[in-house]
């Protein structure tokens, strides 16, 4: 099995972070899985961030144009399928109209785990903006009623303070920490840490729980929640609904797209 990893960070840019997928996917993954990571282009984001970026309605569009145009090529390549690895969820709407393999989001996925062991979710994240972001992704899902808070770091960070935080973590740690126990307040029994970098921050820290609280792995969970779901489209006869929430663009409809109309006589 082949899974095409979509991430919106520019990994050159993030050389820690994605190192520490690398290694993450190889423990992971179930043998026989292959995850392969892809970026955006450099300079994407020019002297920005994604999570700066991504709090901008404009600028989400921008990236999800480009991540549909990378994971379309996975299903060209003979991946079985792709994993949107981002909070923001760019494009997932779109790839899954647009492709036949199996397409997760990490923010989906660890939901769906965590509303699996919990009545109550709490989600961390870098800062007000992820906030803004991760909260229209929790009512997308229709799940607002699963998630007790969805708590900012303080003060905070960007996904480059996070990858220096890898050499000296401790104050990213507390910081952390204290994001949970405010979830953790308003009722959460499981808490994701909602964005890649600082997930990968809080394994590498080995934070299991806070407080009794179990923090959930939401890299490892989509790996395994896209390896089930290729599966079940194999055995199960689980197919992507094409009526209402994900429809192709008929044969004839993209006939007439693609021919151009003929301008009237003069």
């Amino acid at each position: 099995m082949r899974i095409w990893h979509q991430s919106v960070t520019e990994l050159d840019a993030l050389p820690q972070y994605a190192a520490s997928l690398s290694r993450r996917f190889a423990d992971v993954a179930s043998q026989g899985t292959e995850v392969v990571l892809h970026g955006v282009p450099s300079g994407t984001y020019g002297s920005s961030s994604p999570a700066q970026a991504l709090a901008y309605p404009t600028e989400r569009h921008r990236i999800a144009d480009l991540v549909l145009r990378q994971v379309e090529q996975a299903e060209r390549e003979g991946f079985d399928a792709v994993m949107i690895a981002s909070f923001a969820e760019p494009a997932l709407r779109e790839a899954r109209a647009a492709l036949d393999i199996p397409v997760t989001s990490m923010t989906e996925s660890a939901l769906f785990a965590a509303c699996s062991v919990a009545s109550q979710v709490g989600i961390v994240t870098i800062g007000l903006a992820g906030v803004s972001m991760l909260q229209e992704g929790v009512a997308r899902h229709q799940l607002n009623s699963r998630v007790a808070a969805v708590v900012g770091l303080e003060p905070t960070l960007t996904e480059f303070d996070l990858q220096n935080a890898f050499k000296k973590p401790d104050v990213v740690r507390a910081s952390f920490e204290r994001a949970c126990r405010t979830a953790i307040d308003a009722g959460a029994d499981v808490i994701i840490p909602g964005e890649g970098v600082l997930n990968e921050l809080a394994v590498h820290l080995g934070i299991q729980e806070v407080d009794s609280v179990g923090v959930l792995d939401a890299i490892a969970v989509t790996v395994l929640h896209t390896e089930m779901l290729v599966q079940a489209y194999r055995k199960a006869g689980l197919r992507t609904g094409r009526r209402w929430g994900y429809p192709r663009v008929p044969a004839d409809v993209r006939r007439a797209l693609d021919t151009p109309r003929a301008l009237p006589a003069t």
